[in-house]
């Protein structure tokens, strides 16, 4: 802790302000006196006159030389003493005597109490040398005494008052110093360094300053400077070894000051060498106290110390856990998954974290300085200015960046905000998610789910396809039975015709043949076969119907969006789900006039096979025998709108808010997994920027809106549809 011992030896120079200028008067009173106070030794003691005035001289020069040292040994007091009674008794205790008056209040400016005893008996000593050996009147000496002992009495009391106030200002100067080296500190340790200095020059006495933290039952010493030994630095030890009334200090607000037995019983606790005092200030941050500074003195401290520690104690608690949440900060930052960026208003990046470098494939000094808005494609950007620019709280938007020109597109989501800094001014903060792979997934899990939904419906399409195909084959077996009866029919004519060209027996011919047209039933088989081809014609119609629309409804597609007849992907999807249908309801259809529609079609298949089915079973829930599903298109400002509206239970007021929310379902446990309405808003709002919203009356039933961009949102439209699609 070199930095707390250079703070000590900083704040350890007293600045004796007030005291000083007190000293300097006095000092200049003993220069000045010696031009016209000499002149009294004429005329007395002659013998006397040279010792007197080099003992002046003397006394003046090494008073100025203590001044110069800010201090005075105890015995000093004995040597001026003579000096100056040599210098009274020269001039037999007349004007001169004015030296030992000056002497005396400048003197007691210096030293402690038992000094200022000793000073009492050397001017006992003066004065009652000048009575015994100079014959000086009594009551010429008692007074000079009195005078002497009030001027020693009072600038005793004058130094320590001074003295009071200039410790005072030094502890208010240290701990200004201390805030400002605080609030410049950028680690913890510059922030402990700072602490322990200011701690240190808190009073002479103090020799030794530490900084524990406590954690449970536990305290460690982290921190420490001063005479601390090489034990207390990182010393870890029980909480509960401290004696109680340091534990009780433990609080907000709290302050402990001990000494003799408790103070040793602290400082081994702490691994310190013994000391006399120990003072503990509680470090605090959110009311919660998580430390404690102490610092351990030789002597009791000659003022109160307590406000300034508790003050000391709240600013580097202050500091220290603005330096942790700094700290837990960045290392959220530098470790997050997520792009970081923060940029000045007009748009300049001042910061990236490593995974916006590893995101943009760029690294930070190229990034930092550039445009923000030059990383996102041209036709996002005018969407996050739009989100930024609002009032409500942001919302992830779409979007897509990359570093260079030359790199590929990256989708991502991004939050973007305008925040204010300390010094007024605006910034962006602009965090991306990669959400590249995700699109791929739920690419792979919609086509899945879809053909789940198949596989849900095979066994209905299977009866569907079934049901014509029986009948054709039917037809197809009766029309081979005519075809061998015709067959026969038409050998007996050929056998009627070869008989009479032969001239032979035409009669039997006739016969025989007349017997095969009654077996064979030949109008029935004129009539039925017509009949028979239509109806196979009908049902190869309906198979291959159906194959189409299961074609259609399957087709995997692409990510790009293409231009879709919704109208088709209505009857397709109807004709999928007719076996879930046809059993429940009866579905009536009411498509509009749409133009082409600019969408992922096979989402648009699975929305309306969720709606149509959920449909089926919310009719068929009400057990009021067969229902209604009418599904109805529209075209309404620049929007394709899907009704599909059921006479089934209806939704009660209770779970409206919660009928999108993944995995909630009002079916029984087994036969729903809360998915369908929650991919169906999904792929309406978030992949087409549509919206999806219903209207139930309980019992008789619900009817849900979706509404479809026509144009699409990456194609150009009017700003106040783009803004309510994005809603």
């Amino acid at each position: 802790m070199a930095g707390g011992a250079l703070w000590a030896r900083r704040w350890l120079r007293s600045t004796d302000t007030m005291l000083g200028q007190i000293r300097t008067l006095f000092l200049g009173i003993l220069l000045v006196w010696p031009l016209f106070g000499l002149w009294g030794l004429s005329g007395h003691r002659s013998a006397l006159a040279v010792p007197a005035v080099v003992g002046a001289l003397v006394v003046v020069g090494w008073l100025y030389a203590g001044y110069r040292r800010q201090r005075f040994p105890a015995w000093s007091w004995i040597f001026e003493g003579a000096c100056v009674c040599l210098v009274a008794a020269g001039s037999n205790f007349g004007i001169t005597v004015g030296l030992c008056i000056v002497w005396v209040n400048f003197r007691s400016l210096y030293g402690r109490l038992r000094e200022k005893i000793l000073a009492v008996l050397v001017i006992c000593a003066i004065m009652s040398i000048g009575v015994v050996q100079f014959d000086i009147p009594a009551g010429v000496a008692i007074p000079l005494f009195c005078t002497a002992l009030i001027s020693l009495g009072v600038n005793h009391v004058l130094a320590r008052g001074s003295s009071a106030r200039d410790r005072s200002a030094d502890r208010e100067g240290t701990l200004a110093s201390a805030g400002g080296g605080l609030v410049a500190s950028t680690t913890r340790g510059e922030a402990m360094d700072v602490t322990l200095g200011a701690a240190l020059s808190m009073d002479r006495a103090a020799s030794a300053a530490l900084i524990f933290t406590v954690t449970g039952p536990r305290l460690h010493v982290i921190a420490a400077a001063g005479h601390v030994g090489s034990e207390a630095a990182g010393w870890v030890t029980e909480l509960a070894m401290l004696p109680a009334q340091t534990r009780a200090a433990l609080r907000p607000g709290g302050y402990a000051m001990v000494c003799d037995e408790a103070a040793a019983e602290v400082t081994e606790v702490l691994r310190l060498p013994p000391h006399a005092v120990v003072m503990l200030a509680p470090m605090a941050a959110h009311g919660d106290v998580f430390g404690m500074l102490v610092l351990a003195l030789d002597r009791r401290p000659t003022d109160d110390l307590s406000a300034s520690m508790t003050t000391l104690a709240d600013e580097a608690a202050l500091t220290l856990d603005q330096l942790l949440s700094r700290s837990r900060l960045s290392i959220v930052v530098e470790h997050s998954a997520d792009a970081l960026i923060l940029a000045g208003e007009a748009g300049q990046i001042r910061f990236v974290n490593p995974a916006a470098e590893m995101m943009l494939a760029c690294p930070g000094e190229e990034l930092v300085g550039s445009d923000i808005w030059s990383l996102v494609h041209e036709s996002d950007v005018a969407a996050l200015r739009d989100v930024a620019s609002s009032f409500e709280r942001p919302a992830a938007t779409p979007c897509r960046i990359r570093g260079r020109a030359s790199a590929d597109w990256t989708d991502v989501e991004a939050l973007i905000e305008y925040v204010s800094e300390h010094d007024g001014s605006r910034s962006i903060v602009f965090t991306a998610r990669d959400v590249s792979e995700r699109h791929r997934l739920e690419l792979e899990l919609r086509h899945a789910q879809k053909l789940e939904s198949v596989g849900r419906l095979a066994a209905g399409i299977a009866h569907e396809i079934n049901t014509p195909i029986q009948f054709v084959g039917d037809n197809v077996r009766f029309l081979d039975t005519a075809f061998t009866d015709l067959d026969r029919l038409l050998g007996a004519y050929r056998e009627l015709v070869a008989t009479a060209q032969a001239q032979g027996d035409i009669e039997t011919a006739l016969r025989e043949l007349d017997a095969v047209a009654t077996e064979v039933d030949i109008e029935f088989v004129m009539e039925e076969v017509p009949v028979a081809i239509s109806q196979t014609l009908e049902g190869i119609n309906r198979v291959a119907h159906i194959v189409r629309a299961m074609k259609a409804f399957g087709h995997p597609g692409t990510e790009e969006k293409s231009r879709a007849d919704l109208n088709e992907a209505i009857r397709n999807t109807i004709v999928v789900a007719n076996n879930e249908i046809k059993y429940t309801a009866d579905v009536e259809t009411d498509l509009g006039d749409l133009p082409l529609v600019h969408c992922h079609l096979g989402d648009i298949n699975q929305v309306v096979l969720n709606l149509v089915v959920n449909a089926a079973h919310a009719i068929g829930a009400a057990d009021r025998g067969r229902g209604t599903i009418r599904i109805s298109t529209r075209l309404d400002d620049g929007y394709a709108v899907i009704e599909v509206a059921d006479t089934g239970t209806g939704v009660p007021p209770e779970i409206a808010d919660k009928l999108f929310d993944p995995f909630f379902t009002t079916k029984e446990v087994g036969t729903g997994t809360g998915q369908g309405l929650a991919l169906v808003r999904t792929l309406v709002a978030d992949r087409h920027g549509g919206t999806i919203d219903f209207t139930s009356a309980v019992g008789a039933g619900t009817v849900f809106t979706v509404r479809l961009p026509v144009a699409g949102l990456d194609e150009p439209q009017p700003a106040g549809q783009l803004a309510e699609a994005s809603r």
